[in-house]
């Protein structure tokens, strides 16, 4: 059917609302990190974050399954599935493990390192025209990422696996931003949140078991309410990558950078420096550059 894909080169109305979709998205994301950080300092064993997360979505995917029965999971693209369970499944733990190990608004921007590879990603695997202008958009938003972080500085001490779990985790998600708009040419937002829930109950499930401990009521609440903006956060990168190009939509994630450093001073008493603000500036130029530049486009 002719309506079944984006069009090659969407109006700038489609894009800008796959960009607020993914706005909107990130700010929850920076919600759940804050809620996963804070169970995990509780003592919630790490790989009981993504089992807990996998178990959410199914239940409350649940009705829509028993409405449409197992044949609303069958598809024609295992493969690509398969694919962003994978990278979801290993960005989700490096990313769980870098919030705890780093202080909340570094480990956010260095797992935003994920552009640097969506743009060739998106190049080599999806064929996507990416242009000059947003290449350099895209390389100028990471250099406000880069300001934020001060690694001459703030990181100085900071623990070496922390480091390489952040920047292996925005590898991985880079994977996910390329699988995730793969799939959105065929595949239903609901049928690929459903994969990757029951994908991540059946990775998590064993190793949950193996280092299980009874968690705290105050770290069973605050990982209900960070699954439930997982959740939230799926559908909407799934709605935003139908209408966006991923090279257009990764530097937006760049706005988890100042909600991250907002969250870890009112929550976890983490005072952000005038980085921040300068590194915030650049980023947000980036993005206004590239929604003009959608604009513009015929």
């Amino acid at each position: 059917m002719s309506g079944a894909a984006p069009p090659s080169l969407p109006d700038g109305r489609r894009v800008l609302a796959g960009m607020g979709l993914m706005l909107a998205c990130c700010l929850i994301f920076a919600v759940m990190n804050a809620c996963f950080r804070a169970a995990m300092q509780e003592g919630l064993p790490v790989p009981l974050v993504p089992f807990a997360r996998g178990v959410f979505t199914s239940l409350v995917m649940l009705p829509w399954l028993l409405r449409h029965g197992t044949g609303a999971l069958a598809t024609r693209r295992p493969g690509a599935h398969i694919a962003r369970c994978a990278t979801g499944s290993a960005s989700f733990i490096l990313s769980m493990f870098a919030l705890l190990w780093l202080p909340l608004a570094d480990a956010v921007a260095i797992l935003h390192a994920k552009p640097l590879w969506a743009l060739p990603l998106a190049f080599l695997l999806l064929g996507e025209k990416v242009g000059w202008d947003r290449a350099i958009a895209a390389a100028v938003g990471f250099a406000g990422v880069l300001v934020i972080v001060d690694p001459a500085g703030g990181l100085a001490d900071a623990p070496t696996l922390g480091l390489m779990a952040a920047l292996a985790g925005g590898a991985c998600g880079a994977g996910v931003l390329v699988a995730v708009k793969a799939l959105s040419s065929t595949e239903p937002p609901a049928r690929v949140v459903a994969w990757y829930a029951i994908c991540s109950v059946l990775i998590w499930g064993p190793v949950s078991a193996f280092v299980w401990q009874t968690p705290t009521q105050t770290a069973i609440l605050l990982l209900i309410a960070g699954s439930a903006c997982a959740m939230a956060g799926d559908f909407l990168a799934s709605w935003s990558a139908r209408r966006t190009p991923v090279g257009l939509l990764a530097p937006i994630e760049y706005v988890q950078i100042p909600a991250a450093a907002m969250i870890g001073l009112v929550a976890f008493g983490e005072s952000p420096g005038w980085s921040l603000l300068w590194g915030t500036l650049i980023m947000v130029a980036a993005t206004l550059y590239l929604a003009h530049r959608s604009r513009a486009r015929p």
